[in-house]
């Protein structure tokens, strides 16, 4: 009797490519595959090609309800079950973005809800304009995907919808990553005054979000680049306390960032004259004393990173109330920042977490005192250039420009 069994290897086509290559066991897992980690190796999967207007549907909402372009094809990862929004695994970067608009958008393709057709069309085209910048087209397909998604932004816009959010944030994202470093606030001004037409409080949050899938992420995103920003501007923050509640453990963990220091991070965005330097200081050392000096991890580097990031805020900010800076409070930041440089040029450039240590970057690198810390945060700035999609083009330069002001490189 012949076997009924699958012919060997043929589910290895959804390993990673170095299992693949190796001959390993692959487990699946995302962003990084276990043997991957393990061995210190980049991990990416293959794709599969997927015609967005094949799948079989039910019965069109809308007649104006368009599909992404079918010249275009949607590049997704072959594992199944990626973008599910409830497992709260998608990925805080640009593809995790992409997962999330993807599955937004097959959700009002069969939601019961009616929804504007120019609310359809934003999230169609706007997915179009995100994969056609990920790809790096410079065409004028590209030029005109650009505007089709602009046009539509406008036309939402002007009419209050709350579907309109999708749009801000991912132009926002892309701002974030290919313009000036930190001005990013526009688009999150905006966000905020679409919202307050909907929502005063978290309650009426919570049923907006409720009614729109998805809502509740994509305000994450905007929320944590208020605070960043807000960090590298030196200003206001946009939204309130109880917008930032949408934060949830799962955002924490994928970019690396303890809760307790994001909190540091909005208190020092909320410090005006009135400062209390015990406060801050208790707050730096309460940061320090909580890292492992033992977990070499990417995820306890990265909490290096982040926690000193916090503690040289603080003491910086109480030190320039001082009359003049002490010896010792010098030096306390000066090693402080060997700690942040060790921890990043440690942490390799395939790690997930690694695109979000540029707010850490940045804010270290404004407090540099020596050439060594500033060559370690230029490699840092270099690797971002050089990754799958080149992002932060002009932070390094201005971290430059704060170097040569102060005349340590």
């Amino acid at each position: 009797m012949s076997s009924t069994k699958k012919p060997r290897g043929i589910r290895h086509d959804r390993h990673c490519h170095h299992c693949h290559a190796k001959g390993l066991k692959c487990d699946l897992n995302r962003p990084r595959c276990q043997p991957c980690q393990q061995q210190g190796t980049r991990c990416s999967y293959p794709q599969r090609v997927v015609w967005m207007g094949s799948k079989k549907k039910g019965p069109e909402k809308t007649s104006s309800c368009p599909e992404p372009s079918s010249s275009t094809p949607a590049t997704v990862d072959a594992e199944p079950g990626t973008t599910d929004l409830q497992s709260k695994n998608i990925p805080i970067n640009l593809y995790g973005f992409i997962d999330l608009l993807s599955h937004f958008y097959r959700e009002m393709q069969t939601s019961e809800q009616e929804l504007p057709a120019e609310a359809v069309k934003l999230i169609s085209r706007t997915l179009n304009f995100a994969r056609s910048q990920l790809r790096g087209s410079d065409n004028k397909q590209s030029i005109q995907t650009h505007l089709g998604a602009l046009t539509n932004l406008s036309k939402v816009i002007e009419s209050g919808h709350p579907v309109a959010l999708f749009g801000i944030a991912t132009f926002a994202i892309f701002e974030v990553c290919c313009g000036s470093f930190g001005r990013w606030h526009r688009h999150l001004q905006g966000a905020r005054s679409l919202l307050d037409l909907h929502c005063q409080n978290k309650e009426q949050l919570d049923q907006l979000a409720a009614r729109i899938p998805g809502l509740g992420d994509i305000l994450a995103y905007l929320v944590w680049f208020d605070v960043t920003g807000a960090l590298v501007r030196k200003s206001p923050l946009i939204f309130d306390y109880w917008h930032r509640r949408v934060l949830e453990p799962s955002f924490f963990d994928s970019v690396g960032c303890p809760a307790d220091t994001f909190e540091l991070f909005v208190h020092l965005a909320n410090q005006d004259v009135n400062i209390d330097i015990l406060d801050l200081s208790a707050r730096a050392m309460d940061q320090i004393m909580s890292l492992d000096p033992g977990d070499k991890t990417e995820r306890g580097l990265t909490t290096v990173v982040f926690g000193c990031t916090g503690a040289i805020g603080a003491f910086s900010l109480a030190g320039s109330k001082q009359d003049e800076s002490s010896n010792i409070h010098t030096g306390v930041l000066s090693r402080m920042i060997d700690r942040v440089c060790d921890a990043i040029s440690k942490i390799p450039t395939s790690s997930s977490f690694y695109v979000h240590l540029a707010t850490p970057a940045y804010l270290t690198g404004m407090h540099a005192t020596n050439a060594e810390q500033c060559e370690s945060l230029r490699a840092y700035w270099r690797n971002c250039q050089q990754c799958d999609f080149p992002r932060y083009p002009d932070a390094q330069e201005q971290c430059e420009r704060r170097w040569r002001s102060r005349m340590i490189c």
